[in-house]
């Protein structure tokens, strides 16, 4: 993690919402993986938990209330996995977003696309040497997952990407960013979740009290975000773990009880 803050435990929605009461709304965004879903060792086979779309579902529809994802994901492949058109979802870490009546594309990424894809074209080739890893490409961002290839293989894995990345990094058209397991390759322009965030917020839910709920390094910008503008992070993960959130829970097994009291509310 990024932060240097170690979070107190969630303390419930009764304290949350009171602190957000002087608010017009609520905001509540999601990640998707380690939030909503568990971590699983094939990115492809994750899934909503059990009971997360009755939740959203339900909270959706509560008048004041917007709801979103924001994942490292892309848009189409998250909002697939969850299937719930009346949330907004933002994909591409907030690179490409869409909600009721508008669709957002980051007009900086278009020209990057085609060099992303001969970068994916090397890694693939020099990642089929190497058990258990993986890349996702994701057309406007790039995912080494590396999670299930044994731990001698994870230098050499380092080492192909930035091999394979120099030239972008370096000329100012990549950033790279690491994940749990997993390395991003990014076009490196000024945007990230908590860009992604502030974005959904001014458009459909000005004034509203965020609250922002992730369990990865990539949602540290989003928890800033939400707590700059008044509101509220939760970090999913162990008791120690340096956040800059103020809350946390346990598990997505926590995140799933707690939405579950929140729509019963």
């Amino acid at each position: 993690m990024t932060g240097i803050n170690r979070p107190s435990d969630f303390p419930g929605w009764s304290a949350v919402l009171r602190e957000g009461a002087p608010c017009p709304g609520v905001l509540l965004l999601l990640d998707f993986d380690g939030t909503l879903s568990e971590i699983v060792p094939d990115p492809d086979s994750a899934v909503l938990r059990l009971g997360n779309a009755r939740s959203l579902r339900l909270l959706s529809n509560r008048p004041g209330f917007t709801v979103g994802i924001i994942s490292g994901r892309a848009l189409d492949d998250v909002a697939n996995r969850i299937e719930l058109p009346e949330l907004v979802y933002a994909g591409n870490h907030g690179m490409e977003i869409k909600g009721p009546g508008f669709q957002y594309l980051h007009p900086d990424v278009s020209g990057i696309v085609p060099h992303l894809s001969e970068t994916a074209s090397l890694l693939r080739l020099g990642l089929s040497e190497i058990p258990g890893a993986q890349l996702e490409d994701k057309t406007i961002t790039l995912t080494v997952h590396y999670r299930q290839a044994p731990a001698r293989y994870h230098e050499e894995i380092q080492s192909m990407v930035n091999a394979a990345t120099y030239a972008g990094v370096a000329d100012g058209r990549y950033r790279l960013t690491h994940a749990k397991a997993a390395i991003e390759v990014r076009p490196a322009v000024d945007w990230h979740k908590g860009r992604a965030l502030e974005f959904i917020r001014s458009r459909l839910a000005p004034g509203a009290y965020p609250i922002y709920i992730g369990d990865d390094r990539t949602d540290e910008d989003a928890f800033r975000a939400a707590q700059a503008a008044g509101g509220c992070g939760v970090f999913v993960g162990p008791t120690g773990a340096a956040t800059d959130a103020r809350y946390r829970l346990e598990s997505p097994a926590a995140v799933s009880a707690a939405l579950a009291d929140l729509a019963s509310l």
